[in-house]
């Protein structure tokens, strides 16, 4: 590892010894476990400037394992090209009662990486962003552990909507490595916080 990489750490908070890759402490780093998996449907996460530096932001993990996927930062004087979600085919995932599922694999999904309040500012603010057709997944059904728990029943981070999309466009084999990768991602996490989830709660890791 090398500080060169793309998203290696440049704030003065984060720890020496996490991972210039997966940004994971180096005790439970998460490289060796990054699959690839391709897909039809081409990723493009807008993620909101304040999550590039957060070592939870699950955005970085799933980008990691998707080739073709892309990650841009909004805010801070970050410039976003608006053609990007004109392309024919390019779908909006978001918890919207409107939603609905495209007949076909979009050509391009599209998500807002950030807090409930941060995305809610990019879909007013991103020109573009709320003409798009919107996908939307149901709530999980069952008790998922998390390093952030969302304000809603329906609350999703990024990889697992991710995963949960590509599960309903492309199927199980796209969503399955996803969804292993974010476990071990949530239990590598939950171990430096001396942690453990047994299925439907967290409790101190004996």
């Amino acid at each position: 590892m090398t500080g060169d990489h793309p998203y290696a750490c440049k704030t003065p908070d984060c720890p020496k010894d996490c991972c210039d890759r997966c940004w994971q402490r180096r005790e439970v780093c998460l490289c060796h476990a990054i699959p690839r998996v391709e897909t039809r449907t081409e990723i493009l996460i807008i993620r909101h400037l304040f999550e590039a530096h957060r070592s939870s932001n699950t955005a970085r993990i799933a980008h990691l394992a998707l080739p073709n996927s892309r990650i841009i930062d909004y805010g801070g004087g970050y410039d976003f090209d608006g053609a990007l979600l004109a392309e024919p085919g390019t779908w909006l995932l978001h918890p919207d009662p409107g939603g609905s599922v495209p007949e076909g694999p979009p050509r391009r999904l599209v998500l807002l990486d950030g807090s409930w309040r941060q995305a809610r500012k990019m879909l007013l603010r991103i020109e573009g962003v709320r003409a798009l057709p919107r996908l939307k997944l149901s709530a999980p059904s069952v008790p998922v552990a998390r390093l952030r728990q969302p304000p809603r029943a329906d609350g999703l981070s990024t990889i697992e909507a991710v995963a949960a999309a590509l599960a309903l466009m492309e199927g199980e084999a796209a969503a399955t490595p996803l969804k292993v990768l974010f476990g071990k991602m949530v239990q590598g996490g939950l171990y430096m916080r001396g942690l453990a989830f047994d299925g439907e709660r967290l409790a101190l890791r004996r």
